[in-house]
């Protein structure tokens, strides 16, 4: 407990913004559930194409840890590419949540085969913790995953480091459908958002406006 106090005393900063991105976002994707109607399906005929392979639910639920270790490898070692990533994804999911009103979307997920006990438990909790299966476009995993290959590239970083943490984050990307979490549509337009969400941060000068009040 002590190591953890320590942790969040050095480290308000970084505690405070994720708390913002992950919990935030974790928030309003619960809650927005209870303000939505006759969600539609948007997929594509490719989905049909994709197999289900179960044991990619190890890669996609290792997603909230790795996101947390890539920004804090960002925010130790590049302030400023933290917190202009923090800025885009923030920004990203408040995109997001306005689809998710405006155009509620739901999953199919077809019938699981077993595949060991562990790897069914699993499945069973993480599909539990997700129904009904809303807010799929755009996804919010291929969102934060592209935007830490976005950050991750924009950084000082070395070569292997940066090729180690794109391939994670596209395994997490590829998990999404190959768990039936996601269409192929939802990852497209999570690219989109980080894009539109990073081509604003920097055209409005988000991040120096920001520092120069001390807000960050």
């Amino acid at each position: 407990m002590k190591k953890l106090i320590d942790f969040i005393k050095n480290n308000k900063a970084f505690v405070i913004t994720i708390a913002i991105l992950l919990g935030g976002q974790s928030f309003t994707f619960f809650i927005l559930k209870f303000f939505q109607n006759n969600p539609i399906y948007i997929d594509y005929y490719l989905d049909d194409k994709i197999p289900f392979l179960g044991r990619f639910v190890y890669i996609y639920n290792a997603f909230y840890p790795f996101v947390f270790i890539c920004l804090y490898l960002l925010y130790k070692k590049e302030e400023k590419t933290y917190f202009k990533g923090v800025i885009s994804g923030i920004m990203g999911f408040i995109i997001c949540d306005i689809i998710f009103l405006s155009l509620p979307t739901i999953m199919y997920r077809p019938i699981i085969p077993s595949i060991d006990p562990l790897t069914d438990f699993i499945l069973k909790l993480t599909f539990y913790y997700d129904a009904p299966p809303l807010n799929c476009f755009p996804s919010i995993h291929c969102l934060y995953c592209f935007q830490v290959i976005y950050s991750i590239l924009a950084s000082k970083f070395d070569k292997k480091s940066k090729l180690l943490i794109v391939v994670i984050a596209l395994l997490i990307i590829a998990s999404t459908l190959f768990i039936k979490q996601h269409y192929i549509y939802d990852v497209i337009s999570a690219f989109l958002v980080m894009m539109i969400s990073n081509l604003l941060t920097d055209l409005f000068k988000i991040y120096d406006i920001l520092k120069a009040k001390r807000i960050i």
